[in-house]
């Protein structure tokens, strides 16, 4: 009668390792991109940028008793200027470089608004009285989108 003897030996073969590290590679290939694509990191600065714009418009106009707009031009790449009259004769001054303030998008960022001339006025309160929306939206796809909004009455920008 044959007996079966284990000794104990476990494991996986040569073959099998070979195998599991080759699916292992393949997958790391194809869904690595996926998590490394900055586009969006990209998309969500500009987004952020852009609402510290528009509250430092808004605490402009309240520290300053008068209007200040939030002027947006379309052009390539977008800005979004502030002054304190709508012909911007007359800019709001940056304090990190004594210039005029202006923000500009990122290059695979595009910048769109319901009102291109958006004001605030001594209270903080959107002028005219509407809520605005902001769209920050990548270039590259064209998915990924944030949007900055500032509510009518309050000026509530989120």
């Amino acid at each position: 009668m044959l007996t079966r003897l284990d000794f104990g030996m476990k494991g996986f073969t040569i073959v099998e390792l070979v195998v599991v590290i080759s699916i292992m590679g393949i997958l790391a290939a194809v869904a690595a991109p996926r998590f490394v694509n900055g586009d969006i990191f990209e998309t969500r600065g500009d987004a952020g940028l852009l609402s510290s714009t528009l509250r430092y418009a808004q605490k402009t106009a309240i520290a300053q008793r008068r209007n200040v707009y939030v002027i947006h031009n379309n052009a390539i790449p977008d800005t979004v200027s502030l002054c304190f009259d709508t012909a911007c004769n007359q800019a709001v001054i940056n304090p990190e470089t004594t210039a005029a303030y202006v923000f500009t998008s990122s290059k695979n960022v595009d910048i769109t608004s319901d009102n291109a001339s958006l004001g605030f006025d001594s209270l903080g309160r959107a002028v005219p009285n509407s809520t605005v929306s902001y769209q920050a939206t990548n270039r590259k796809n064209n998915v990924q989108s944030v949007t900055v909004t500032v509510e009518a009455d309050t000026g509530y920008i989120h």
